[in-house]
């Protein structure tokens, strides 16, 4: 990586956790999360398929609280509160069984995702850096189980008296 590349990546990980951190505050009562590695994606040239020098830095944040299906609404509303006070554009996908909410930051973007089996994915980024020539710039460390497989275990599995039930 080049270290002339590193104020600009930083001040994106400083954005991207802000993003992240986002949903936590905003969740009451609280639940519990894991996070993935920082990955920079290198982006290309539509039509030639190579590198064109830019990329974006995102990170996952996953839900391994159970939330009940019944309690979506609860879960999208507290979130999308947070995010319209915070002056974030809010928008979405009104699925009952696949629901999506997005917000735009002035410095990058959010989206929770509620996919099969209630899995919950928070994803943010930051777009418009230079292309770091790596794709974890600050390591892979991440504090997601990992399953008897040897992969990631994002299996919602904890249990909670309100959104669980």
């Amino acid at each position: 990586m080049n270290d002339d590349l590193l104020p600009e990546l930083l001040a994106a990980r400083s954005a991207v956790d802000e993003l992240l951190d986002s949903a936590p505050a905003a969740l009451t009562p609280a639940v519990h999360w894991a996070d993935g590695p920082y990955v920079a994606v290198a982006h290309e040239d539509a039509f030639t398929r190579e590198p064109d020098g830019t990329a974006h830095l995102e990170k996952r944040r996953y839900l391994l609280t159970r939330i009940a299906e019944h309690r979506y609404p609860e879960l999208l509303a507290q979130l999308a509160r947070a995010w319209h006070e915070r002056g974030w554009a809010v928008d979405g996908e009104a699925d009952p069984e696949l629901p999506v909410l997005r917000a735009k930051s002035p410095h990058g973007t959010a989206e929770f995702r509620i996919g099969f089996a209630g899995n919950g994915t928070l994803l943010a980024r930051v777009d418009g850096l230079a292309a770091p020539g790596t794709s974890y710039p600050f390591g892979g460390a991440s504090t997601v189980p990992i399953g008897p497989e040897g992969a990631m275990d994002t299996m919602p599995r904890r249990q909670d008296p309100f959104w669980s039930v």
